[in-house]
């Protein structure tokens, strides 16, 4: 049967939610509510997906991805998609904490655990009340304490018209900051000129929710926070990029940004394992194949030559991949040690540790 509610909120948004529905849609429940706001009725649509089992805890997204939803599901979570982005940014921190908290009185849910990025992460924030934790990327705000939550950001923060501000201090003790260095948000393809860096964010964020879970579940606490302050950082006209082919231009305008190394690899905070064993440069910026087109939101990766020789036709001055670990067996060997401390520390999930050594079979060289 389908859920129904008419129910006021009072408060200073001036939040109203009028209708509340689900009903059976295959394998998942379609949602649907009405939320009203100073005299104005938005409509919001959503998709319920359950465990076999049932579930009394629930993860709200705001986007669909298959990045954190299989492993929320695996661990015996409900997980609802809620489609907030045709709603007014001034709408979305009240519709979320009124739906949500209706949902949950309606499930009879004992924790929720919300996921969301950008303008989302930050609306997650402000209705912080109506979870137990979050996941936050990319977000310009934090939730109050005691409402623990965890933040991630990448590359691509620093390098963006409008750069990311870092914190002056460490993340509060309800939180936890990881930032996920080398990696760009986009994957877009669109107008860009140097290969796409595609390196993906989920093996961390699906850790990171594990943390999150178990924090909130159980008060187990969750790896110390891997991100830069303003110390880490340095004006982005003084780093000494290597003379790569084909490397983008950095974005110009006042910017504080990670530092790098001598591929031009950034070196602070969480460094995943193709990072950390690098076959590439990974930037989080890009460059425009036609001024007059759409700005190129991804990031640029910029392969390291197989061998010696092939490396000094183009004047690369990045070693060789035969250069740097000699042979595959050896470079296999190394992602192991390196994904299993990453586990050890609960920074990445035994399978995708074992990923990343099934990927490096297939190393090109």
């Amino acid at each position: 049967m389908a859920l129904l509610a008419c129910l006021a909120f009072a408060g200073a948004a001036h939040a109203e939610l009028l209708k509340f529905e689900t009903r059976p849609d295959g394998a998942n429940e379609a949602m649907s509510a009405t939320v009203k706001l100073d005299g104005t009725s938005y409509e919001i649509a959503g998709a319920l997906a359950k465990p076999p089992s049932g579930a009394k805890v629930l993860l709200i997204e705001t986007q669909p991805s298959d990045d954190v939803k299989p492993l929320a599901l695996e661990r015996g979570l409900a997980v609802l998609t809620l489609d907030v982005g045709k709603l007014p940014d001034k709408a979305r921190e009240p519709a979320l904490r009124d739906v949500v908290g209706h949902l949950r009185g309606a499930l009879k849910i004992k924790r929720a655990l919300g996921r969301a990025q950008g303008s989302d992460a930050d609306a997650m924030s402000g209705a912080s009340s109506a979870f137990d934790g979050l996941l936050l990327h990319d977000a310009s705000r934090e939730p109050a304490g005691p409402m623990r939550f965890i933040a991630t950001w990448g590359a691509d923060a620093y390098w963006r018209e409008k750069p990311r501000v870092e914190f002056a201090s460490g993340a509060p003790p309800n939180g936890r900051r990881f930032y996920l260095a080398g990696i760009a948000a986009s994957t877009a393809t669109a107008n860009c000129v140097a290969p796409i860096n595609a390196r993906p964010p989920a093996p961390a964020l699906r850790a990171l929710f594990a943390a999150l879970d178990e924090w909130t579940a159980k008060g187990v606490a969750p790896p110390a926070s891997r991100a830069p302050l303003d110390a880490d950082l340095a004006p982005a006209q003084d780093l000494k990029w290597p003379k790569i082919p084909d490397l983008p231009a950095p974005p110009e305008g006042a910017r504080r940004v990670p530092r790098i190394d001598a591929d031009g690899n950034e070196i602070a905070a969480l460094r995943l394992p193709d990072l950390a064993l690098p076959v590439a440069t990974f930037t989080g910026f890009n460059a425009q194949k036609d001024k007059k087109g759409p700005p190129c939101a991804a990031g640029a990766a910029i392969p390291f030559a197989a061998t010696k020789s092939d490396r000094e036709k183009n004047a690369d001055p990045r070693p060789a991949l035969v250069e740097r670990y000699g042979s595959r067996a050896y470079f296999v060997a190394t992602m192991r040690v390196i994904a299993d401390k990453l586990v050890k520390e609960r920074l990445l999930l035994q399978q995708d540790a074992d990923a990343y050594v099934a990927a490096a079979r297939s190393a090109p060289f």
